[in-house]
């Protein structure tokens, strides 16, 4: 007869046990934690959707050289690594170029190149759509331990699960990625003048990493400079003003290194560029014909009408470096002088137009890129996605965006000092139709800002509804002080443009 102690158990269930435990561990998150995870989920979604309708669309405008670019430094790789004589031609040809571009969407392209010399076309949408989507997630996250549950789910839902958003994430444009960096920096900033409050210092590690996030925005969008360039400066007065007297000079320590980690990663560019070029390179050198086709008289950019047949871009280009060839001097300073003919007869008020035109063209058709990448292989039509989830949350942010800019709040530090700083992120972005040629791919760079904003002004009106107590103090009042002239500075700046252009 077999007894209970010697009967044999049952098997085992190795899945089950794992679904148990995934099961608890899923019930162990809280449910902020919960809708954050399937939020992301959703924005994963939604860029395979989107993948699937442009992988083996056509490359659009500077996508091209961005590829070229990516293969030549995969190339300068491998000829260090198998200790060959680096191909300069190519580098100067393909990574410098016209100087127009900066590097950092080849550098982030160039190990897809080092494994897959020969990657096709949907295999590098695949693969920055993957990547677009990892640097995502790791800015979500920084917000949230910086943030917050709720500024961090907001940027979920915008931009995440825009379909021009995505996008854009699996094209060669440096956009989007510059966006998320100016974020990590936006939070790095928090985290540091939190620590000037709560400490009295900083800590000269915290500096290193702002200026990585600065200098990497700048390595992938240019145009983020003036953005860069104020966040880091206001960081600084008010570290100083948050810091106690006897550590300010160890917060100045903090933002040398800061300037020093920065100025030393733009270095190897800066100097390559101003060597390949025969002229003075900091960042991009296409100002001077940016500035001529946006505001100048375009039949004149080459002294005269430039060469039929050609883009407004690499005609006068052309012109410049066979000027340059000609007299023996750079291409730059003919590039200079270019501008400066064609912008003779600018005047304030059509400056102002021009302002005007390109802000249109900033703000509509904010789905357009969609529609470029779009190829008849594809299993089905993004565009009228696209366009209908663009459309229906593009605009309500913009609303979002000009509550942000006339808002201001003394409640709490957190508040008033997130409010600064996406403030000045924001006129930092909208210098771009005041210098140059609009267009409807730059609001992306933008948007993740926006999704902590619209996060903001819930809290703000929380804030007032639970009647939290105003707050006194020179911190306070300084911080005031700044809502109040960048919101009044931003008014003041539409006003004198509509003005100037009636």
């Amino acid at each position: 007869m077999t007894t209970d102690a010697t009967r044999t158990s049952p098997p085992a269930d190795p899945a089950g046990g794992t679904r148990a435990r995934l099961r608890a561990r899923w019930d162990g998150l809280g449910r902020s934690t919960r809708i954050l995870v399937w939020l992301f989920a959703a924005a994963v979604l939604m860029k395979v959707i989107t993948y699937l309708g442009i992988a083996d669309g056509p490359l659009v405008g500077d996508e091209a050289f961005y590829l070229d670019s990516g293969r030549a430094l995969s190339n300068l790789i491998r000829d260090v690594v198998w200790l060959r004589s680096p191909d300069t031609a190519e580098i100067e040809r393909h990574v410098v170029g016209s100087g127009w571009f900066m590097p950092g969407m080849s550098v982030v392209l160039t190990p897809l190149y080092l494994v897959v010399p020969g990657a096709s076309l949907a295999l590098v949408r695949a693969y920055l759509s993957v990547f677009s989507t990892i640097l995502l997630l790791l800015t979500v996250l920084k917000v949230r331990r910086t943030l917050g549950d709720l500024p961090a789910g907001a940027m979920l839902v915008f931009p995440g699960l825009v379909p021009t958003y995505a996008v854009f994430g699996a094209a060669a444009w440096g956009d989007t990625s510059a966006g998320l960096l100016v974020v990590l920096m936006l939070c790095q900033a928090v985290d540091m003048l939190r620590a000037a409050r709560d400490h009295g210092t900083i800590s000269w590690r915290d500096g290193v990493k702002l200026g990585i996030y600065a200098i990497v925005a700048v390595y992938f969008r240019s145009s983020v400079s003036l953005l860069v360039v104020g966040m880091l400066g206001l960081t600084f007065v008010l570290s100083l003003v948050l810091a106690r007297r006897a550590d300010r000079l160890r917060v100045v320590g903090t933002y040398v290194a800061a300037g020093v980690v920065f100025v030393g990663l733009l270095a190897p560019w800066s100097i390559g560029a101003s060597a390949s070029l025969n002229g003075p390179v900091l960042t991009t050198v296409s100002v001077p014909t940016v500035r001529a086709n946006a505001f100048g008289d375009r039949d004149t950019v080459c002294f005269g009408e430039c060469d039929p047949g050609t883009s407004i871009w690499f005609s006068p280009l052309r012109y410049s470096r066979e000027q340059g060839r000609a007299t023996g001097l750079s291409e730059l300073a003919i590039a200079d002088e270019m501008s400066a003919y064609a912008r003779r007869h600018v005047t304030a008020q059509s400056y102002a137009r021009d302002v005007g035109i390109n802000s249109a063209r900033y703000f509509g058709t904010p789905a357009r890129f969609a529609t470029l990448l779009r190829w008849d292989g594809a299993p089905y039509n993004i565009v009228p996605l696209a366009e209908v989830l663009t459309l229906g949350t593009f605009y309500p942010a913009c609303l979002v965006m000009l509550v942000l800019l006339g808002a201001a709040t003394r409640r709490r530090f957190d508040t008033q000092l997130t409010l600064v700083l996406l403030k000045v992120g924001i006129i930092g972005l909208l210098a771009q139709p005041f210098v140059h040629i609009g267009g409807p791919r730059y609001w992306t760079t933008m948007a993740p800002m926006l999704g902590i904003g619209a996060a903001l002004l819930w809290t703000l009106r929380q804030e007032r509804r639970a009647e939290l107590p105003v707050q006194r103090g020179a911190v306070s009042t300084t911080l005031f002080a700044l809502q109040i002239a960048l919101g009044v500075f931003a008014l003041a700046v539409v006003a004198t443009i509509g003005l100037l252009a009636i």
